[in-house]
């Protein structure tokens, strides 16, 4: 495939991320609000507004800052945890190394979001309730790569590869496919990982999704 058949793909792929997010969250607010939650849904809109013009400035370029792809994801999370019955914690650990150039940094639009928000809505669905619920992003540097994980404390993953990627609103095989073509088509590397967590007793403790973005400053 030549370079502009695979920045076509790359522009296709992208235009695919559509933030069917939004459309959740603004259901979800409009069910508060019909309970008289109407001060705390005002403070939802708002967060959410913001949200929204960010993942819309974010789809239209190739790449974006890993600042705004971390502020995007802190909006999502914490707009996700408040909606939660007795919310979660999350915790974003980002490598020394980086700290310093995250507007530097770049890596492609929405490329943790959904990842994100199968940990959420899936992992940690039984853990609404109770609040016991923890999501943990980490941010490394390795080899000239990015390595990210996304983990949940939930049940592990219930859903087959097919039905996380209708569910999701976003192909997992996306995320993967734009992976390989900023990575290279000749990367032999796996890029996205998404397993189940065990203890050392063989009880599940949760679901992990890496990612490997190859490192891009500018």
């Amino acid at each position: 495939m030549s370079s502009n058949e695979l920045s076509l793909r790359y522009d296709l792929l992208n235009s695919q991320m559509n933030p069917h997010f939004i459309n959740n969250a603004i259901q979800s607010i409009c069910n508060a609000m019909t309970k008289g939650n109407v001060n705390q849904s005002i403070n939802w809109l708002n967060r959410l507004s913001h949200l929204y013009r960010l993942v819309q400035k974010s789809t239209k370029s190739k790449l974006i800052d890993l600042q705004d792809e971390i502020e995007i994801s802190k909006l999502y999370i914490e707009l996700q945890r408040d909606l939660f019955d007795k919310g979660f914690s999350y915790s974003i650990l980002i490598d020394e190394a980086l700290k310093e150039d995250l507007e530097y940094t770049k890596v492609p639009p929405l490329i943790f979001q959904p990842l994100i928000e199968n940990a959420i809505l899936h992992g940690l669905k039984d853990m609404k309730r109770n609040g016991k619920g923890t999501l943990k992003i980490s941010i490394k540097l390795e080899k000239e790569m990015l390595y990210v994980c996304i983990t949940d404390n939930g049940n592990g993953i219930t859903k087959t590869k097919k039905e996380l990627n209708e569910s999701s609103g976003i192909s997992l095989e996306n995320i993967n496919e734009r992976l390989k073509i900023i990575n290279g088509t000749t990367s032999e590397k796996k890029l996205l990982d998404v397993r189940t967590l065990r203890c050392d007793a063989g009880i599940i403790s949760g679901t992990q999704s890496c990612l490997r973005v190859p490192l891009i400053q500018i």
